[in-house]
């Protein structure tokens, strides 16, 4: 299918477009929608009579461990997923995922065997819109944090935020069209990858074919506290092996060449590369190696995290990555006894408004007021598929799921009532959006 996006920007919202590139700065410029028409009333009056059957739904989703390398339980929840939509009248089919290589001392193996992804699809007569969300947590099934609780308006457990509660806050916008004969008129793709907490390494080449096909992406990562994100960092991420040469530690000591001392080195310089003026940030995450105290270690390896605010920045500090990689500073000589190997991925570009997704942000706001959500802009350094979507052209809003804080930890919890409030938003939002002329 081709992509109209040049023809779709010159229309209807042309006007608005030409109005933000002439009064945009650092702070959103207010967009004032039409009042809610007699249908999306209804959307909005269903959907609050539906708090329980999103509530238990996100407790069965939550209940089921669908950390990355979780192949079982991403599946359960593909499952899940594939049965509601296809009840909605989508085409649902399976996206193969792949093994993803790395570098890795001898006895480890961070070869990561990647899940499925799921790609719904119906055709209709409107724009085409691109809905996105990721089945995947960062809690191995070996975490204690694990279960779904709820008291009074806060729930918790992993994925409640991020982002379990924004693929049942889609779904659940997606069943209120169809209650009331909208989702049938509509273009719509719904993309469900199994990755997105490891960089999207596999199904990236589908988000970005989906997102050439279509005209709006909408995304829904979390919201935080109650803020639409605009702007956010490209990211990246570098393995590096260092071998070296193994010897006894008391006995011949100076025969040896040590990984883990070298390693040590390489450290030091590549957090030195993080400049909080500029915006560029670097974490060494994970560091292991060695064989025994007493061994002069012939192995160790690091794990490291990027995120810069500029696409060169990300060039610039891979190109560093690489001669800390291949240089060797722990020993005067280098007799060709210490060698690294390293594989370096930018993962993610970074997020850039455009006056494209400028619109788009400022229409959800406005649609939000309507409804009596007052949301906010703010911009991120985390990471979301809209950011590989908007670099290949699609206007993408990320952060329409829940409200909700503490991702990543066992303090992840979200606001119940948000899920209505999001879905509301959500139906009106998507049914607004296919209305403008493709």
């Amino acid at each position: 299918m081709k992509n109209n996006h040049s023809e779709t920007r010159l229309r209807t919202p042309a006007l608005w477009l030409l109005l933000w590139s002439l009064l945009a700065s650092t702070s959103a410029t207010a967009q004032v929608e039409p009042t809610l028409d007699a249908r999306e009333r209804e959307m909005v009056n269903w959907l609050q009579s539906r708090e329980g059957e999103m509530l238990s739904l996100l407790e069965r989703l939550t209940n089921i461990n669908s950390g990355s390398l979780n192949k079982a339980g991403i599946d359960e929840i593909a499952t899940i997923f594939a049965d509601e939509l296809r009840q909605l009248g989508f085409n649902v089919s399976s996206l193969p995922g792949e093994v993803i290589s790395m570098p890795s001392c001898p006895g480890n193996n961070y070869n990561v065997d990647v899940a499925d992804h799921l790609l719904a699809s119906k055709a209709g007569d409107s724009s085409r819109l691109l809905l996105m969300g990721h089945m995947d947590t960062v809690f191995p099934p070996e975490s204690p944090f694990q279960s779904f609780r709820r008291q009074g308006d806060i729930m918790s457990g992993p994925g409640v935020a991020d982002m379990k509660g924004g693929m049942v806050v889609m779904l659940y916008a997606l069943k209120a069209l169809q209650e009331f004969n909208a989702l049938n008129e509509l273009s719509v793709s719904v993309l469900l990858n199994s990755d997105e907490e490891m960089g999207s390494l596999s199904s990236r080449k589908y988000l970005e074919e989906q997102a050439r096909q279509h005209d709006w992406g909408l995304v829904y990562e979390s919201s935080g506290t109650g803020n639409l994100t605009r702007q956010r960092k490209g990211l990246g991420q570098a393995r590096v092996v260092v071998n070296g040469r193994a010897s006894h530690a008391g006995g011949a000591h100076e025969q040896g060449r040590s990984a883990i001392k070298e390693l040590a080195y390489k450290i030091v310089e590549i957090e030195n590369m993080t400049d909080y003026e500029s915006g560029v940030t670097v974490n060494v995450g994970l560091v292991s190696g060695g064989e025994a105290r007493n061994t002069v270690a012939p192995c160790a390896e690091a794990f490291i995290d990027l995120r810069y605010p500029e696409p060169q920045q990300g060039e610039v500090a891979a190109e560093r990555f690489e001669e800390i990689f291949n240089q060797v500073y722990s020993y005067p000589v280098d007799s060709g006894e210490i060698t690294a190997e390293s594989w370096v991925n930018l993962h993610r570009p970074p997020k850039i408004p455009t006056p494209e997704s400028d619109y788009l942000l400022e229409k959800a706001r406005s649609i939000g007021r309507l409804l009596g959500q007052e949301l906010g802009v703010t911009d991120s350094g985390g990471g979301t598929d809209g950011s590989l979507t908007q670099a290949v052209g699609l206007p993408t809003q990320d952060s329409l799921g829940v409200a909700g804080t503490g991702a990543h930890s066992n303090r992840e919890q979200a606001r119940v009532s948000s899920l209505v409030e999001r879905a509301q938003l959500s139906a009106v939002l998507i049914q607004r959006l296919a209305a403008e002329t493709p």
